[in-house]
């Protein structure tokens, strides 16, 4: 009954697509794409190209039909000359932090030493105080910017997924996996729903107290939370690491598993209809042919375009983070002869917090990257 029902609703999709021409034949794959194209809301994904600096600003449905037909290579979508030119710009920027921070570090070092050279060591204090609580308030933008980049870009990657992963659920449809797309939706959209909830809230808000641990801990040695801090790091970490594996392990195995049920109900209906349908069988057998080709090579395009778009979204942020954190832990390590030991100490803290909060990023990067991996994948076993 059920392989009745999917040969009926193909059939259905065959009689509302054009797949006849004018001369009785079947219509090519470029131009079923087309059609495909006109009917989904791609220009809701040419907001990232006109959004993102690293890629170019180009006509999305045109630009897919020419890489089908081999007229564009994929890659074109990034913009190389204005990547280089953020990378460069960062440097400059992160350059004056770290001069000002060894400066400062320097001037503190100088009047440490004037001090224990002519007087009890009072003077030293109050000016290892005065700078510390400078290099804190730069500390404190810097680590201000880089949590708000990382919730911004969070939120940049959730709302493309909600805009891809329908197209591509309607696209698994089309290949025939009405099972697969009706389970893995709920799943995908789900998940990304939680690790949002998790990264945003959870991580910011611990990552946010760790910080403020951090400052009382290196202010003054009568306050004793050193412990409370690493144990906040490393449930950070832990959250992080177990959040992608239980994620990616839930939808590999439910991908393949449910896969396997479309796969065999597919095969199952392409040889009914070849072989059980009288006369215009085969010819209904290789207009299916030409459907599932044809929303193979789509969905594939649309699957690399879209992990190109999450690279635009994702790439510039990493950057900026990766050259900040670098600051302070390079920082650290050049002060560290010169000056006070706490100061050393809480920069080189403060780049292990920020490289915490781009492992987040990069984690759910890595999880989108996958999940529009596996969408894309999924379409292989269409070519019986």
């Amino acid at each position: 009954m059920k392989k009745i029902v999917l040969l009926t609703t193909i059939i259905f999709i065959l009689m509302g697509s054009t797949i006849y021409g004018d001369d009785n034949k079947s219509i090519g794959v470029d131009d079923y794409i087309e059609k495909q194209l006109s009917s989904m809301q791609i220009w809701k994904l040419e907001e990232y190209f006109r959004n993102e600096e690293i890629l170019n600003d180009v006509n999305l449905k045109t630009f897919i039909v020419d890489v089908v037909r081999g007229k564009r290579n994929i890659f074109d979508l990034i913009n190389k000359e204005a990547l280089t030119t953020y990378l460069f710009k960062e440097l400059r920027t992160n350059l004056k932090i770290f001069i000002s921070i060894l400066v400062l570090s320097m001037i503190s070092s100088i009047l440490k030493n004037l001090d224990n050279s002519f007087s009890s060591g009072t003077i030293s204090k109050i000016s290892n105080y005065t700078i510390f609580l400078i290099i804190v308030s730069l500390t404190f933008i810097g680590y201000k910017e880089v949590l708000s980049i990382c919730k911004g870009t969070i939120e940049s990657m959730v709302a493309f997924m909600e805009i891809a992963i329908p197209i591509e659920i309607a696209l698994l449809v089309t290949l025939g996996f009405p099972i697969t797309s009706a389970v893995l939706n709920p799943i995908f959209l789900g998940g990304i729903a939680f690790i949002t909830l998790i990264f945003k809230r959870f991580i910011v808000i611990s990552m946010t107290l760790a910080f403020s641990l951090l400052i009382m801990n290196s202010i003054s040695k009568h306050i004793k939370l050193k412990r409370l801090f690493s144990f906040i790091k490393q449930m950070n970490i832990f959250t992080i690491g177990t959040v992608l594996t239980v994620y990616l392990g839930i939808i590999s195995i439910q991908g393949l598993y449910i896969t396997s049920f479309d796969k065999l109900s597919m095969k199952t209906v392409k040889f009914a209809v070849g072989n059980f349908i009288p006369i215009v069988g085969n010819f209904v057998s290789d207009s299916i042919d030409i459907v599932l080709s044809s929303s193979y090579v789509l969905k594939s395009v649309l699957g690399s375009v879209g992990l190109l778009i999450l690279v635009g979204i994702c790439l510039t942020p990493i950057i900026k983070i990766i050259s900040i954190l670098l600051v302070y832990k390079l920082a650290s390590i050049v002060i560290e002869p010169i000056a006070d030991e706490s100061i050393s100490e809480y920069l080189n803290e403060i780049g292990n917090l920020m490289a915490i909060a781009l492992a987040a990023l990069i984690a759910t990067a890595i999880i989108f990257f996958i999940t529009i991996a596996i969408l894309a994948s999924i379409g292989n076993v269409t070519k019986l």
